[in-house]
């Protein structure tokens, strides 16, 4: 490191600085998914947990078939979407003292200090924005509990992901661990050749770019439990266009339970074209956005996502229909109380993170917070009179929303 600073007022911004670009190289999840704008939450000195920022989703119209838009011009109706600050990852230290009068004690400090802990909160940040935007996305492909990871089921995937009209650009990602990894290089060898490419399936377990996404292997995927009930039906006819909830019957009563990021179809209820609003072959998925328990009737509001909208509402348009009393949802995350791996295909623009600022103290030894490529990292270091020792804590806040979910699916496990 280049001893860049010239007084000890200067040493800490420069140890930010490292500690942000250290926890920046270390994640690879949110290093390929997009980046919230600077405009949905600048202007504020610093955040708090839970506070809430909004961003904008593009409108959507539908195209008409004639010039004379008399009768046919359409509101404008752009979405906003809630984008929660809930991911804060911390480390404290409690040490006697951090010198940094020399350059010599400064990488010393960063490389048994800083890194170990930037390391940490990498890994916790990484598996807790990977957890949300898994909850988030209601495509789902792949057989629960087998680990079959051949073309056909990787381009399942794409195949969903295409149909709602997500970019075939070489944005698409396809995140999965060293199992499923295993069986995607099997399923693969008899295409061995002699190109470098293919060749590293065999010399190293590397798959890279193939079936349309670049691979990233992680073994911080989710895992998603299922609730006890994975048999039900619509109990309630929806009949309000937006709405996110779903009124279900048939579950255990009393102790029957739905549980978050359980995903589901409708019989009769089709998923259609973005933009023609032409009706799919294939019912539309949708996910569980909170745990549900069923009342002693075996009934059971379950909160869902995408919200349903129907041909009434024009360009928001999402299903052929409403959802109707005596319906069958059918459960695709598997069999009751088991939990299977969610390998997770999407497209870099399905979710937005973003890592915000925080409220500093004023009075603290240092209390110094830098940015490096849209990724934050706060050091305070501060003197504990109950413990007549330094401490030192480096802080993290930040938050997920999945703005576009049809442009991700998961691959069940």
């Amino acid at each position: 490191m280049a001893n860049d600073f010239n007084t000890l007022k200067d040493a800490p911004g420069v140890v930010a600085r490292a500690a942000a670009k250290m926890l920046h190289d270390e994640l690879q999840f949110c290093k390929s998914i997009a980046k919230a704008e600077k405009s949905d939450y600048d202007g504020k000195n610093g955040y708090s947990a839970g506070d809430t920022i909004y961003i904008s989703k593009p409108a959507r119209f539908v195209p008409q078939t004639t010039f004379d838009i008399t009768s046919s011009k359409q509101d404008i109706k752009e979405e906003k979407v809630p984008l929660t600050l809930d991911i804060i990852s911390t480390v404290g230290v409690d040490i006697t003292s951090l010198q940094f009068a020399t350059e010599i004690q400064m990488k010393q400090t960063i490389n048994r200090v800083v890194k170990p802990a930037v390391e940490a909160i990498a890994q916790d940040v990484e598996s807790r924005m990977i957890e949300k935007a898994t909850d988030a996305v209601f495509n789902t492909v792949g057989t629960p509990g087998l680990t079959v990871f051949d073309p056909d089921t990787v381009l399942s995937a794409r195949e969903k992901m295409s149909k709602y009209l997500c970019p075939k650009d070489n944005n698409r990602f396809l995140l999965f661990d060293s199992t499923a990894g295993r069986s995607a290089v099997n399923a693969r060898k008899g295409l061995f050749q002699s190109s470098s490419e293919i060749a590293k399936q065999y010399k190293m377990g590397y798959v890279g770019t193939a079936d349309g996404f670049n691979w990233l292997e992680n073994e911080l995927l989710n895992t998603h439990t299922n609730g006890n009930d994975v048999s039900f039906e619509v109990s309630t006819t929806v009949s309000t266009e937006g709405q996110a909830t779903l009124v279900v019957e048939g579950l255990t009563t009393t102790t029957g339970t739905v549980k978050k990021g359980t995903t589901f179809t409708i019989d009769t209820v089709y998923a259609v074209h973005p933009i023609t609003k032409k009706q799919y072959n294939f019912l539309q998925p949708f996910t569980v956005t909170a745990d549900a328990t069923a009342d002693g009737s075996g009934i059971a509001t379950l909160s869902i996502s995408p919200a349903i909208y129907t041909s009434a509402s024009g360009g928001l348009q999402n299903v052929s229909a409403f959802p109707a009393d005596g319906d069958t949802c059918n459960v695709l995350t598997g069999s009751a109380s088991t939990g299977y791996t969610q390998n997770l295909a999407f497209h870099k623009n399905a979710f937005r993170m973003v890592s915000v600022p925080l409220e500093m103290p004023k009075n603290a030894e240092f209390a110094v917070q830098q940015t490096y490529q849209g990724v934050t990292v706060a050091i305070i270091r501060d003197f504990d009179v109950n413990t007549r020792s330094f401490v030192t804590r480096i802080d993290y806040l930040g938050g997920l929303a999945a703005d576009r979910p049809e442009w991700a699916c998961r691959l069940s496990s």
